[in-house]
């Protein structure tokens, strides 16, 4: 028992970070007026890593704050074979579930698979002080005609 706890008490000492950054990202109470901007797609990174436009095209999403937890979600996605949706759609209620590590938007469920997975959603990481809004987002989306699994295209905010 006794050696036991030494492991431990080493293991905990030598699991702290002393070089941990000192500003650690801000979640809002009001996601909804944090997360509300222009997106424009920035790269994908499968099946290779590419930056958008790609074949001259690219992918805008704009989030209207509706109330602190949900929002409306425009999505503009000519098609491009794999690198986009290839729809233009407006999710009009889509609530913000707020974590540690960002606000997750859950636009449609895949009903064809078992338990409802996700068939595309939006994550967007939190702002880090001194900014007050968040500059990135992924946006997950399955492909027409892709069996391969989902695409992941990463975006920058425009405004």
């Amino acid at each position: 028992m006794k050696k036991q706890l030494i492991i431990l008490g080493i293991t905990l000492c030598t699991a702290c970070q002393r070089d941990a950054p000192t500003s650690q990202p801000v979640l809002a109470l009001d996601a909804a007026t944090v997360i509300a901007g222009t997106y424009r797609a920035n790269l994908v990174r499968i099946p290779d890593v590419k930056s958008y436009p790609i074949n001259g095209k690219t992918i805008m999403f704009q989030i209207e704050r509706i109330s602190p937890d949900s929002v409306r979600v425009k999505v503009q996605a000519p098609a491009n074979g794999i690198y986009s949706p290839a729809r233009d759609t407006t999710y009009n209620k889509v609530y913000v579930l707020t974590k540690p590590q960002g606000y997750y938007l859950t636009l449609e469920t895949d009903t064809t698979q078992p338990n409802n997975q996700l068939g595309s959603e939006l994550v967007i990481a939190p702002p880090v002080p001194p900014t007050t809004s968040p500059n990135w987002a992924s946006y997950v989306f399955l492909p027409p005609g892709y069996k391969l699994g989902r695409v992941a295209a990463e975006f920058i905010k425009v405004n």
